[in-house]
């Protein structure tokens, strides 16, 4: 069995709170690690003198509030203590990241239409393991136990991606899980280097498609190999691959997405790649993203 110092879930007290909490107490059984529930005041700036006591008193009703979340933890048997924090956002869960040392970071997922929310500022710099508790797949989870039987790993043949690999087998052989391995094949990057040889018949355009294709599968049988976690399902699929993945993901009802942070990104981002940021745009379920 698997095991970490500790587990980091950022809450907000919303209504997502409950999903996170279950998401947590499933990765701490499988992890066997403590659960150190965050709450962020979050100030731009420091607060006036007057309104002092008005902070004060929110501040006991939240603690209040995180209080009755570490025990619906403790009632799962799930070890944890809770910390409520006052400053910036991503301030303050840097300062949580290097006190406490997490090997999982979990957070929930909100977007907005013309700003980026507080969870999206957190996943595109926090340079973390992190789980992003989102999609259709997570709804319901602070009512039944949350359960993690399909697990679905996006690899790119990167760096990045093998860690990505490596750990989805780990978290796949704690949740006793099946794990599915899936390869997208860009179309303009395969458009990209087919243009650079002449081809002057459809036969011609098959028999590179086929080589691409053979290129491919021969690339992730060796990285899966090489993981050491042989046998597992696998695939290569063409197109686009935020679709590809969660098209793969929608279709095969999985429970968990893991990929990398870098690597999946073929125009580049900023911490995070543009592939992975798309994916968890639009991901049915949690996405594992691992740095």
């Amino acid at each position: 069995m698997m095991t970490c110092r500790c587990i980091l879930a950022g809450i907000d007290l919303g209504p997502d709170t409950g999903k996170i909490v279950s998401y947590a107490a499933c990765f701490s059984a499988a992890a066997q690690a403590p659960v150190r529930l965050l709450y962020v005041m979050d100030y731009l700036l420091t607060p006036p003198s007057y309104l002092m006591p008005y902070i004060e008193e929110e501040t006991r009703r939240e603690e209040t509030e995180m209080a009755g979340w570490q025990a619906v933890l403790q009632e799962k048997g799930v070890a944890s203590d809770h910390r409520l924090m006052m400053g910036r956002l991503h301030e303050s869960f840097v300062a949580a990241i290097t006190e406490y040392h997490p090997d999982l970071l979990i957070i929930g997922y909100a977007s907005h239409a013309f700003r980026p929310s507080s969870s999206e500022r957190l996943i595109r710099y926090l340079e973390s393991p992190m789980l992003v508790v989102r999609g259709k797949r997570a709804e319901g989870a602070d009512a039944v136990p949350v359960a993690i039987r399909k697990m679905l790993c996006a690899v790119d043949f990167s760096e990045n991606s093998g860690k990505a690999l490596a750990q989805a087998s780990a978290y796949a052989s704690a949740f006793s899980a099946s794990l599915h391995v899936i390869h997208a094949v860009p179309s303009h990057t395969l458009k990209a280097r087919g243009s650079r040889w002449p081809m002057s018949s459809r036969k011609e355009m098959e028999q590179f498609d086929a080589f691409v294709d053979a290129e491919g599968r021969e690339a992730l049988s060796r990285m899966i190999h090489d993981a050491g976690i042989t046998p597992v399902q696998s695939e290569l699929r063409h197109g686009m691959p935020s679709d590809v993945i969660c098209a793969a993901a929608e279709s095969g009802e999985y429970d968990l997405l893991v990929m990398g942070a870098r690597g999946l990104s073929y125009v580049k981002g900023t911490l995070i790649g543009s592939v992975t940021e798309a994916v968890i745009k639009a991901s049915p379920c949690p996405v594992l993203i691992v740095h």
